[in-house]
């Protein structure tokens, strides 16, 4: 495993200095400088995590609903949006590097 964990030490330099990780490290770092902002948006994350992997018991669609309206306020606000902007465009990356992976090894 040596010559894979010093591929994967590269990769993971690579990431570290793409722009998409700065971005969100920056954005992660001016979320962090307000500890309130911060819970709230961990809340956030936490709970459109929880509808994102449930299970559709025909309320789901209200539920969106009202996720949406209750946390548009915050969901709104300049610094909040950037990070969630900035967290997403990094989790597209990580995904589509490991995508990119189990295609290049025929992986099924």
């Amino acid at each position: 495993m040596t010559e894979i964990d010093n591929e994967l030490f590269t990769l993971i330099e690579a990431v570290k200095h793409s722009n998409t990780f700065k971005e969100y490290d920056r954005c992660r770092i001016a979320l962090k400088s307000d500890p309130e902002l911060k819970a709230r948006v961990d809340k956030y994350r936490e709970e459109n995590y929880l509808l994102q992997t449930s299970e559709d018991d025909g309320t789901l669609q209200d539920r969106i609903e009202a996720f949406a309206r209750d946390n548009m306020e915050l969901s709104e606000m300049p610094r909040v949006r950037a990070f969630l902007d900035a967290e997403l465009a990094l989790c597209r990356m990580l995904q589509e590097i490991t995508d990119r992976v189990v295609r290049a090894i025929d992986f099924e």
